[in-house]
């Protein structure tokens, strides 16, 4: 979803010599929330309707402007606007293309888009979210840890049980996720169906909390729910940077059907100790994988963490 989509081309504009007051009669008769100010066609700076509240009427707009403009490109992604809109507090972002001004995106427009990706039973975003911070990460080569939470036997808890039970699993383990997850290092969404996905760059000792967390038993009106879970440690991870998000993506969701192998056979702790000591042939399970296709995955236990 690029800028382009949502960015408005119609931008009003001030002299920086201007006063704040006739910017402010200007603002209200057009009912807008800013004004760029430019001077002999450059682009010197953006007055808010916050700058205008927390300056003298009679001061000139020059001394009133927010000068250090944040700035995006037609083509970026609306994620990258959001960002930027987080990091620095801001309402607005002007749009330039080879220095020149192309338009302004507004946090309301914004926000109003991404509702657009958010998943209605648990109120988190969907995976195209964490498909740009995963590929922004890697494009920035800053190692992350990459987790994969999928429910055991979900099928059958909503054969068993119904799709409206079914649901409150899922919200349950959203709610489970919300409360462990941080919001300045972690990253999360409900990638597909009982499928959940964390990108965060928090320390090893805190991820070794969350797993130990994510993995915890759960009881649902009386029904046992577990969880199997896939991880990588970016910071490990041999050649990481050489992957495309979708191929660890990939590694993760496999390996969480490799616990859910092991499931009647070795508790979480082995398992555990097996991702550390790198015993998990991710390479030659995909293998194995490709050559066998979905019989893999169907054949293999489920296991309860």
């Amino acid at each position: 979803m690029k800028i382009s989509e949502i960015m408005t081309t119609s931008v009003h504009t001030i002299s920086s010599w201007k006063s704040v007051s006739s910017a402010a009669e200007q603002m209200n008769e057009r009912k807008i929330g800013s004004l760029l100010v430019v001077d002999h066609n450059e682009v010197m700076g953006i007055l808010t309707s916050r700058d205008v509240r927390s300056a003298h009427p009679n001061r000139i707009v020059a001394d009133a402007m927010t000068p250090s403009l944040i700035t995006v490109t037609p083509d970026q992604d609306i994620w990258h606007a959001y960002h930027l809109l987080k990091a620095h507090q801001i309402e607005r972002i002007l749009v330039m293309e080879d220095s020149q001004m192309k338009g302004l995106v507004t946090r309301e427009e914004i926000m109003r888009k991404l509702s657009e990706s958010l998943d209605a039973h648990t109120g988190l975003y969907r995976a195209p979210y964490i498909r740009y911070i995963g590929e922004e990460l890697l494009k920035q080569r800053k190692p992350f840890h990459l987790i994969f939470v999928d429910i055991n036997d979900f099928g059958r808890i909503n054969k068993e049980h119904g799709h409206p039970f079914g649901d409150d699993v899922i919200r349950a383990l959203s709610t489970r996720l919300v409360n462990l997850v941080h919001e300045k290092d972690d990253f999360l969404c409900r990638y597909a169906g009982d499928e959940f996905v964390i990108i965060s760059l928090a320390d090893e000792e805190r991820i070794d909390e969350y797993l130990k967390q994510i993995t915890k038993p759960m009881v649902l009106d009386d029904v046992p729910i577990s969880v199997a879970v896939g991880y990588l440690n970016g910071r490990k991870e041999p050649e990481f940077f050489s992957h495309s998000l979708k191929e660890l993506l990939r590694k993760v969701s496999l390996m969480s059907s490799l616990n859910k192998q092991y499931k009647k056979e070795r508790s979480w702790g082995d398992l555990y100790d097996l991702r550390r000591q790198e015993e998990i042939d991710i390479s030659s399970k995909e293998s194995e994988d490709e050559q066998q296709g979905e019989g893999v995955r169907k054949g293999i236990p489920n296991i309860y963490l």
